[in-house]
């Protein structure tokens, strides 16, 4: 007997749940309502809590709020649908493991990776978090206000952004140096200098774990990141800025994604809803946050294309 092999399908759904900021009081999240066996993976992306055990003002503050999150990730657990946690900075690497510990189909992922693990798919996804409550951002945009941009170029938040991303981009690639990195960054003065040599290495070290850890899995690869990627569209607060908005993201994220072009990067903590795509070394690399609180459904074809098919929260 022939005939034609049946479709395979390789795409795999995302149920993508981030920056909830569970509390001891108040109203409840629906978890029990999540369609969880719906979807091939969930991806949680940090902050699923608002405080910790290490943070909070007592620890017993904190044990109420990792209690909540204990239940969330518990309530998941009971799906038996694989689970991702990635750890955010109002839950970093120790809380998360604390939340997710002894539990069969959760899996806290920071500087690793894990296969889906489900279907006929070839999809990796890799996590990188916070390892503290506190995440300073490298070279963050409005500590270089005098930036030189060209004559017709307007000062703008988003044209200093991406002034910063370009030199930065040169530097790492090796094309520019320290010093001529400072002096295309405008900085001035002992104080000055010396932050900007604290933000370098922290640009460089996060840069290089981003890239070990993406190329250290076989491809093709998913990025799950609680902190968002520099200078993107939803990469904007407003809070503290001397030019009233700015991009505070990663920008040794951004750079890793430019140098490794994983096919998506899904992450959080701006809490602003967005989509788009990065060019990368070899094509683009989508990116995607949900917001805050934010639950959608995510589908990730065979061909590498990526969709929100529905914001559910």
């Amino acid at each position: 007997m022939t005939g034609d092999s049946p479709t395979v399908d390789r795409s795999i759904h995302l149920l993508v749940v981030g920056d909830i900021h569970l509390r001891p009081t108040g109203e409840s999240f629906p978890v029990t309502e999540l369609p969880v066996t719906e979807h091939d993976l969930v991806v949680s992306i940090g902050d699923v809590i608002d405080e910790n055990r290490d943070h909070a003002k007592s620890p017993a503050a904190g044990d109420s709020y990792e209690e909540r999150g204990r239940e969330f990730f518990e309530y998941l657990d009971t799906c038996e649908v694989p689970v991702v946690a990635i750890p955010g900075n109002h839950d970093p690497v120790a809380c998360t493991q604390r939340l997710t510990d002894g539990l069969d189909s959760v899996t806290p992922l920071h500087r690793a990776s894990t296969d889906i693990g489900t279907r006929n798919t070839d999809y990796h996804v890799v996590g990188w978090g916070c390892k503290q409550f506190d995440f300073p951002s490298a070279l963050l945009t409005p500590d270089y206000p005098d930036i030189p941009l060209d004559d017709k170029t307007p000062e703008t938040p988003d044209t200093v952004a991406q002034t910063v991303l370009e030199a930065a981009g040169r530097y790492i690639t090796g094309s520019l140096t320290r010093s001529e990195l400072a002096d295309q960054l405008g900085i001035k003065g002992t104080d000055a200098e010396d932050h900007f040599r604290t933000s370098l290495a922290m640009l460089e070290e996060r840069f290089e774990e981003i890239v070990a850890t993406i190329r250290d899995v076989p491809q093709p690869v998913l990025l799950a990141s609680h902190v968002s990627p520099f200078a993107v569209p939803f990469d904007r607060r407003k809070p503290h800025a001397h030019d009233g908005e700015y991009h505070f993201g990663s920008l040794g994220l951004r750079l890793a994604l430019m140098e490794t072009g994983p096919v998506a990067c899904i992450s959080g903590h701006t809490h602003q809803q967005g989509f788009s795509v990065v060019e990368t070394a070899n094509g683009h690399t989508y990116v995607y946050n949900p917001g805050a609180p934010g639950v959608a459904s995510v589908t990730v074809d065979d061909t590498g294309t990526v969709r929100v098919d529905e914001l559910l929260l």
